[in-house]
Parts: structure tokens; sequence; C-alpha cells
């Protein structure tokens, strides 16, 4: 599953697809939990000290103009979960199914289009694993 994320980060679409149809073949159990770890380490990545509530709208503004997906992605979820990846405190009662597109688009906005080194995206993943098995 942490190659799915990788290829997708990377642009790497017909490797993207061809592990995408094995997870459909083997399941997906547990790629949620991941998804939610690796976004937590992109958001924090992109956002070391924080963020103002403009600094995130800008944020999710600037991600849906520019993201395939993002205008039809609901702003205000996305900026709850950016913000709740910034503060643990804060809580959501987001639809599992918003909450993952949400997660992915940010990924994909962070640390797409060569955002990240090959190294950095393997340690961020590496990362994202090692919370996922923990939760």
């Amino acid at each position: 599953m942490v190659a799915y994320i990788r290829t997708m980060v990377k642009g790497e679409h017909t490797e993207n697809d061809r592990i995408e149809a094995r997870l459909d073949d083997q399941g997906w159990e547990g790629f949620g939990t991941l998804l939610g770890a690796v976004f937590y380490f992109a958001v924090n990545r992109r956002f070391p000290h924080g963020a103002s509530q403009d600094e995130v709208i800008r944020f999710v503004s600037e991600m849906r103009s520019t993201t395939t997906g993002g205008p039809e992605t609901d702003a205000a979820s996305a900026e709850r979960l950016i913000n709740a990846a910034l503060d643990p405190g804060i809580d959501t009662d987001i639809d599992p199914k918003v909450a993952g597109r949400v997660q992915g688009l940010t990924i994909l906005h962070t640390l797409g289009a060569g955002a990240i080194s090959d190294e950095k995206l393997d340690d961020l993943l590496a990362e994202g694993s090692a919370l996922a098995s923990r939760v």
C-alpha cells in the first residue's frame, strides 16, 4: 500500500494502476489508516510551525483549483481535516469517503510534482507506515 501512495505522488500512473488492480484483488484493509498517517505527516511538513486559519483557507483554495478532482472537494471538510492534522485536539466528524478524498488530494498537492525528493518521500512514507501500524 505504501507503493501505491508512492506511485500516486510520483505520477507513475501505469505502475499505480497495476498496484491498484492488485489491491482490488487482495483487499484494501488498513489503507485508510495508512492514508491518514501519510496525510498527517504531509500536512505537518507543509506547515511545520502550524498555520493560521487564513493560511489553511488559502492552501485549500489553491489545492482545489489546481488538483484534478479538487473543485468537487468540500472546502470546509478539507479545512477541518487539515486543522485537525495540525491540532489533534480538534474533533472531526467527516464522512470517511470525503476524508479519504481530501487526504489523497492534500498528499498529492503537498508532495507531488517534484515537491519532495525520493529519499524524503521514502522517509515520510516510512514514518506514515510506522504510525499506521501502531494505530
